[in-house]
């Protein structure tokens, strides 16, 4: 079977989510199937790096069009047929929505990371949102011979908002990198405190620096915090960003690390004390996965997906309460019988999140079994 695969989200230089999740994913895929093969397709009129994956059944079909007419191209005339232009596939994937055009007897299947766009068009740019209504993500969707959802909460937001058949909506959940675990190489540890220059004690917060992630809500609930650790926030710069930035610096316990290099993370995450992602919506919420590989309790928003991902193994919180939020830190971190607990929950709730299963059963729906 021939199988094409939208690699676009990998043109960017700094991964974050759906970058993340389609690079473990394919890259699973690849050492798991040596039988059918794969073409992965990418334009840009600019030079792009994207990862090499040395596999005798993969091959890149990339073209150097102008993305503005070819998308507009795709849009308006629903052409060129991107099935054809790689070489002619039985089955084109897509790891999240972008522009398509594709040929009726090629099977299409595609993944949706959230429908936060819809639910909470308020943590969106007007950019943003006018980007998705005229992608027709909707049409997109719809017209998907097989969806998979990261979450049940995905799955039902795709089901209420959207009206999408659940009968073919397959929930499939993320997995973590076998990188993210306790690790005990002082030598390590030393490098990522002394590169970040992170203070001894500390709650962490890592993911994007933006609205629907509540870090203005958790450095007010942190300023109100009588302890002696410190806050880092970690994560690129997104929408809004300012603002946040502006809040912390006010404070002398608050330091800001920035985009922070994947092979650092488990790092940052193993010296935390506390890992805190109050989210007003997650598709999933990977970050709190990877803290809880490494071994650190966690705190998450008490809605959307978090909420089955978490699973029990760490402390919900409302994020619209800063008090909630303020008493959760301050059980876990004057409990260490609970701290002992919440890592121990986690770190048996993350065996059922692996990038080899997400990989097998990703498969399976490109066989059609």
């Amino acid at each position: 079977m021939k199988i094409g695969i939208d690699v676009r989200c990998l043109m960017v230089d700094n991964y974050s989510g759906i970058s993340w999740y389609a690079f473990n994913l394919l890259k699973s895929i690849f050492e798991l199937d040596k039988e059918n093969e794969y073409i992965l397709f990418y334009n840009s009129s600019r030079k792009v790096n994207l990862p090499r994956f040395d596999h005798q059944n993969v091959r890149s079909a990339g073209f150097s069009h102008s993305n503005k007419i070819f998308n507009l191209s795709l849009l308006l005339a629903d052409k060129p047929k991107i099935d054809k232009i790689i070489g002619g596939v039985d089955v084109f994937f897509m790891p999240n929505i972008n522009f398509s055009a594709l040929s009726n007897d090629c099977r299409k299947i595609i993944t949706v990371h959230d429908l936060s766009y819809l639910r909470y068009p308020q943590f969106w740019t007007l950019k943003s949102r006018f980007w998705h209504q005229v992608l027709t993500a909707k049409r997109i969707i719809q017209e998907a011979d097989a969806v998979i959802a990261v979450s049940e909460n995905t799955k039902q937001d795709l089901i209420d908002l959207l009206s999408i058949n659940p009968e073919k909506i397959k929930v499939i959940y993320e997995g973590v990198d076998q990188k993210f675990q306790i690790i005990t190489n002082q030598v390590e540890l030393d490098r990522v405190q002394k590169k970040y220059k992170l203070p001894g004690k500390f709650i962490l917060y890592l993911g994007t620096l933006e609205p629907r992630k509540n870090i203005e809500s958790l450095i007010e609930a942190f300023s109100k915090l009588k302890t002696d650790h410190y806050l880092v926030i970690g994560g690129g710069v997104g929408w809004k960003a300012k603002r946040i930035i502006k809040l912390a610096k006010a404070s002398n316990k608050i330091k800001i690390i920035g985009y922070v290099d994947e092979i650092d993370k488990r790092g940052l995450y193993n010296l935390a004390d506390l890992f805190v992602y109050p989210s007003y919506y997650e598709g999933f919420g990977l970050p709190l996965v990877e803290a809880m590989a490494c071994g650190v309790p966690v705190i998450g928003g008490s809605n959307s997906s978090q909420v089955e991902v978490v699973s029990g193994a760490g402390l919900l919180v409302d994020p619209y309460n800063i008090n909630d939020i303020v008493k959760a830190m301050e059980f876990i971190l004057g409990d260490q019988v609970l701290r002992e607990k919440l890592v121990r929950s986690g770190l048996d709730n993350i065996k059922k999140y692996n990038w080899q299963q997400t990989a097998k059963e990703t498969l399976e729906l490109f066989l059609g079994q």
